[in-house]
């Protein structure tokens, strides 16, 4: 194959730029999976159904909440990895400077995101720290308005922190 001598060759995706694409690749399954948990809990995702099965004595019952718990997990994981390896690619390419505070709150910072939005994630990610410590929720409804915000904000979110990306030439095009 010849090449043209003005053309450059693409240059081969970073490992944190690899990481950032296969974390994009990985929250449309793990929003299918929550999604496909919620259904436990009609009609649509029914706080009253979720509280009484959390509060079942039946484990069958109480599992289909661990589940519901755990997939909301992963997904805010998935968020929070994409903040704050986007913020260290971008530093290590020049395109964010180094600061202190959590990754949404810089992402804020930037204008990427919203600062309701970043609060939002931030204590959605409080919660589930409680919930990674087996510390359940005072109130079931906490759970349930965690998982109903995260929803709402997740594509807005992808949406903005990849093309702030995209745009910033975080991550490459094409």
């Amino acid at each position: 194959m010849t090449r043209v001598p003005h053309e450059r060759p693409l240059a081969r995706p970073s490992k944190g730029q690899r990481r950032i694409n296969t974390i994009l690749r990985r929250i449309p399954d793990a929003r299918e999976q929550l999604l496909v948990a919620m259904e436990s809990f009609p009609p649509d995702f029914s706080v009253t159904a979720l509280i009484a099965a959390a509060e079942s004595t039946d484990a069958r019952e109480r599992n289909k909440v661990a589940v519901v718990e755990r997939e909301y997990e992963v997904l805010l994981n998935w968020c929070n990895e994409l903040a704050a390896r986007l913020l260290a690619e971008g530093q290590r390419l020049g395109v964010v400077k180094k600061a202190a505070g959590y990754p949404w709150e810089r992402l804020a910072a930037l204008a990427v995101i919203s600062t309701r939005s970043a609060t939002s994630l931030q204590e959605a990610m409080d919660m589930r720290d409680d919930l990674a410590h087996a510390y359940p929720p005072a109130n079931w409804r906490s759970l349930h308005e965690g998982v109903n915000m995260l929803l709402r904000e997740l594509d807005r979110y992808v949406d903005r922190v990849g093309r702030w990306a995209t745009d910033g030439g975080i991550l490459p095009t094409g």
